[in-house]
């Protein structure tokens, strides 16, 4: 006899009912439902990301691209046409197939798989239109605002002429038959991703006014410098304490402006020593102290 009497062994325990699933049950056909409901956001929210990972490298490459801009080589003109076929590239296929698959869907819910490529573009976009529109005076905007972009992202597509017409559908006129074939969509830019994607630009504009000073084009630094000023006065004047990610990005904004004014500092006082001497890499001081904090 074994010593613990209430032991039993596995193979004398008495075995599992197996329960089959009623599939017509409504409870597992409501689950099943969910289950692939799930499933197909899941699948979607990938396609999305992996458009959107493209969007950033290209829009990179783009931004890389921008600043190979050298007065001395005089290849502005051609360079910008380059960058914009490309960045028109990005409109009309990556942003395109985003937006058919965000038709019928609340965009909101795939916002994070698809911010950082339409940020990262937004600073190659914007970067593109100040280098176009910085020589050019008539122009009061150095960048676009938030509705023209908006306006660029819109796409027609044509009806499934496959789908079968109904009675009721059958006396209608030429216009309307043309506007049934033709079905509009657009990409939504969310404005909040504008702003933090034009807040980026800052960055850009910071490292052509140092780039511009080591060409010797010294008009260029300080035009920079001005236009940092002004996105920066702009940017300070938000309520944003609550936004982490734009006040974070604000303050990166600091940075770049004073590492501009450092710059120009320098240009002022030495001429033109200073791209053979000065240090431009010198951060603020922790105490420095603008009224604005």
């Amino acid at each position: 006899m074994p010593k613990n009497p209430g032991y039993r062994n596995k193979n004398n325990a008495p075995r599992k009912r197996q329960v089959q699933l009623d599939e017509q049950n409504p409870v597992v056909l409501a689950f099943r439902s969910y289950a692939s409901e799930l499933d197909s956001k899941h699948d979607r929210h990938e396609r999305i990301l992996k458009l959107s990972r493209d969007i950033t490298i290209e829009s990179k490459r783009i931004i890389f691209f921008l600043h190979s801009i050298d007065a001395r080589k005089e290849n502005k003109a051609k360079v910008l046409e380059e960058a914009q076929q490309r960045l028109t590239k990005l409109i009309e296929v990556n942003f395109r197939a985003i937006a058919l698959e965000l038709r019928d869907q609340d965009v909101y819910q795939f916002r994070a798989a698809y911010s950082p490529g339409l940020q990262e573009f937004i600073e190659a976009y914007t970067y593109m239109e100040y280098l176009c529109n910085e020589d050019n005076a008539e122009h009061s905007k150095p960048v676009s605002d938030w509705s023209a972009l908006q306006s660029v992202m819109q796409y027609e597509i044509e009806a499934n002429k496959e789908e079968p017409v109904k009675e009721e559908d059958i006396p209608i006129s030429g216009d309307q038959m043309e506007a049934r074939a033709i079905q509009k969509f657009q990409f939504f830019v969310d404005p909040t991703e504008y702003i933090l994607g034009v807040s980026d630009l800052t960055g850009e504009l910071m490292r052509r006014c140092i780039n511009s000073l080591g060409s010797g084009d010294t008009d260029t630094c300080m035009e920079t410098c001005k236009a940092l000023q002004q996105f920066y006065t702009g940017y300070i004047s938000l309520n944003c304490q609550r936004a982490r990610e734009l006040w974070r990005k604000i303050t990166t904004m600091r940075q770049s402006m004073l590492k501009a004014e450092n710059v120009c500092y320098n240009v002022k006082v030495r001429g033109g020593e200073a791209a053979k001497c000065a240090n431009f890499d010198q951060k603020p001081a922790d105490d420095t102290d603008e009224g604005f904090y």
